[in-house]
């Protein structure tokens, strides 16, 4: 084997220059000096380790932030929708209130009418009332009644109204609407046998004399045209009113 000397001698000069690392040479532009930095691969190594992380780092933000903005849209994209349901409902709701509401105007207009009837209604039972109240009949029912001179004028069984001729079974009835306050004993009255008062709770007050039987008693709620006694035989029937505490002429009320 021969020995190479030269060929040793350039390994070695190979093995010294092999490289570590390499050297940045920095000129800045205003001045003529430069500088130099040196990087060793370890240093290096470290840099790109360190700039790989940083960018997996900033990848995986990156991706963090894709996601969430995907899920923040998606929940704006909800939001959005159940806004949209909830001004569908309030529309629907707003249409249902808008019909409630014409439902309750017609319904007032439509009770507004049953009140104006029933007020008429009241009016007229009112007046009614007030009318069936107001003494303007005779009080002879189911018999002819003539009206006669008081057969009792001269004596203290004299009628301050009027007195009716007329025949056995004649009805005695009330001329008006009022209760009974009053009604003679066989005893009470030695011209006539019964007498009946009513007041009628106007003002007007009636009384009725007769010979008959009674058949209505104190205190009891008469009608106009109640029936309240039967002549028992041909006779008389005297009838009186006080207006307002003073006798008038009967005559005055009552309607043909």
């Amino acid at each position: 084997m021969i020995w190479n000397k030269k060929e040793r001698k350039n390994k070695r000069a190979d093995t010294k220059k092999q490289a570590t690392g390499f050297t940045l040479l920095l000129i800045p532009n205003s001045s003529d000096s430069a500088k130099t930095i040196e990087i060793t691969y370890d240093r290096l190594l470290q840099l790109l380790t360190g700039a790989v992380a940083a960018a997996i780092i900033v990848i995986g933000l990156m991706c963090s932030m894709v996601y969430h903005n995907r899920k923040l849209k998606a929940s704006i994209a909800e939001t959005e929708a159940s806004v949209s349901a909830l001004k569908e409902t309030n529309a629907s709701l707003e249409a249902t209130v808008s019909q409630l509401n014409d439902q309750i105007s017609a319904d007032k207009e439509a009770f507004s009418k049953i009140e104006d009837t029933i007020t008429k209604k009241e009016e007229e039972e009112a007046a009614n009332a007030e009318q069936a109240a107001v003494p303007n009949e005779i009080p002879i029912k189911n018999a002819n009644a003539i009206l006669v001179e008081d057969p009792y004028k001269d004596s203290e069984g004299r009628t301050m109204g009027i007195v009716f001729s007329t025949l056995k079974g004649a009805a005695v009835a009330a001329t008006a609407d009022g209760t009974v306050t009053h009604v003679d004993s066989d005893e009470e009255n030695p011209f006539y046998t019964r007498g009946i008062v009513i007041d009628h709770e106007n003002g007007y007050i009636t009384y009725y004399r007769m010979n008959g039987d009674v058949s209505i008693e104190e205190g009891v709620k008469v009608s106009k045209g109640d029936v309240m006694a039967v002549l028992t035989d041909d006779g008389y029937v005297a009838y009186e009113i006080k207006a307002d505490g003073s006798f008038i002429d009967p005559r005055t009320m009552i309607q043909e």
